[in-house]
């Protein structure tokens, strides 16, 4: 069942029925058992009202009738000629068939059903006048139940039984996922990264199916978000080690007799530099792990950022002989975001691009519509990177050639902010190799609502 409602919906009709049909059963199997003896009541009563009417005439028949009716195990009518029952009482209004005395003796009847199943007992007064008995079940304001006094425990031992398996069945449904959504939020509490709801639970097609899912992906993303936090712990110990050992050196250096203390400083400078820039990204990486929607507001021209980002870095290229090929394209919509950080994240992969583009060769940019958004494309001309590790290069501090990284400047961390920037504001980062060489880099991005 696809929710909630529908189970329990399902299952107050299964109870209702099951009850229903019980009770009528029971009350059948009553019946059929009491009917042999029906008739013979029938009869004698019909013998009763005779000797009355023989002893006494009408008056006598009114007194037999009107005796309590705790006394009367059965409903007795009877009609005189001019069809009106003695007692005045109303005939029933269901019955089915036409009764008829002997030459039409009694008026037509209305039919129902008469117990014993045979034509209407007549009844003669000494003075010759004629009289119907029409022998009936009790009158009960709760039918059957009523009539049959002995189904009542019966009927109400079958409610039980019926209610109580079925609200037993219905909680254990609930209880037994909501119990193992409880024991895995445990585990998860408990440090258990791995706690998952099982798998019965999280196949259900209903709301707690549903639930025990979007736990199992919460389980997944909070375990990524804290074995990310642990691996970028590492990576910036690793990296905040290599310069402050520099440092040291050039501080040992710089003590020796004979050394050079304005070289050495300059070297301490550079690390400081280098360790400044270091720790800023690093501020700037968990400053977008915490981005909240309202910094991501504003109306933003991505071919405005592009071209104040392709003027810089072609300026910068110059020293390479590597040139920027840049045009601006015509209808672009607008995205929603955050200036400084799309600006940062768009520049992060031009800068990896020239850094990384063989010398005397060109790092194009594009900037195109497409049916969702907004895409830019930064290809370069440089050696790629191995199939495995396209991937990887949008982790913090990952390097696809540590030497090479070191000797270009770069920390192994711009295109980690450049993917989160992405998916902060809804985009995506992926990277290619290009079938002519190089590296190519694809940012999507959705437009402007």
């Amino acid at each position: 069942m696809n929710s909630l409602y529908a189970r329990i919906f399902l299952a107050f009709w299964a109870v209702m029925v099951l009850i229903v049909g019980g009770t009528a059963g029971l009350t059948y199997l009553v019946l059929a058992e009491r009917g042999e003896e029906l008739p013979r009541g029938a009869a004698e009563l019909t013998r009763e009202a005779a000797s009355a009417l023989a002893q006494g005439g009408e008056p006598a028949l009114r007194a037999w009738l009107s005796r309590e009716p705790s006394q009367m195990p059965v409903r007795v009518l009877v009609v005189d000629e001019a069809g009106r029952e003695l007692l005045g009482r109303p005939l029933p209004p269901t019955v089915g068939r036409l009764l008829r005395a002997p030459r039409g003796g009694l008026p037509d009847l209305p039919g129902f059903e008469v117990l014993p199943a045979k034509p209407l007992p007549q009844l003669v007064a000494p003075d010759g006048r004629r009289y119907g008995v029409l022998v009936l079940p009790p009158h009960r304001p709760f039918g059957l139940l009523s009539a049959v006094p002995e189904t009542r425990l019966a009927v109400l031992l079958l409610a039980l039984a019926v209610t109580g398996t079925a609200s037993w069945l219905l909680t254990r449904s609930i209880t037994r996922p909501v119990r193992a959504l409880g024991a895995a939020t445990r585990d998860l509490a408990g440090g258990n990264l791995e706690a998952r709801v099982a798998a019965p639970v999280s196949q259900r097609g209903d709301e707690l199916g549903t639930l025990a899912r979007d736990f199992d992906a919460m389980a997944g993303r909070l375990r990524a978000l804290v074995r990310g936090r642990e691996q970028l712990l590492r990576d910036v110990s690793h990296e905040l080690r290599s310069p402050l050992a520099r440092m040291r050196v050039a501080v040992g250096l710089a003590r020796q007799s004979g050394g050079d203390p304005v070289r050495e400083i300059d070297r301490l400078e550079a690390e400081i530099e280098r360790l400044d820039r270091l720790i800023g990204q690093v501020l700037h990486l968990s400053r977008l792990d915490a981005a909240a929607r309202a910094d991501l507001a504003d109306e933003i021209d991505l071919v405005e950022v592009i071209d104040g980002i392709a003027r810089d870095a072609a300026f910068e290229a110059q020293a390479r002989g590597v040139r920027i090929d840049w045009h601006a394209p015509p209808a672009v919509p607008r995205v929603r975001g955050h200036l400084d950080w799309l600006a940062s994240a768009i520049e992060n992969v031009v800068r990896n691009a020239v850094r990384y583009t063989a010398p005397d060769s060109a790092v194009s940019i594009a900037c195109a519509a497409t049916g969702a958004g907004v895409e830019v494309v930064v290809r370069d001309h440089g050696p790629g990177v191995p199939p495995g590790e396209l991937e990887r290069i949008f982790n913090p501090f990952h390097r696809v050639a540590e030497s090479r990284a070191r000797d270009s400047g770069g920390d192994g961390i711009g295109l980690a902010i450049t993917a989160r920037v992405l998916a902060a504001h809804g985009g995506a980062a992926r990277a290619e190799n290009s079938p002519g060489g190089g590296l190519s880099v694809t940012l999507t991005l959705p437009a402007a609502a």
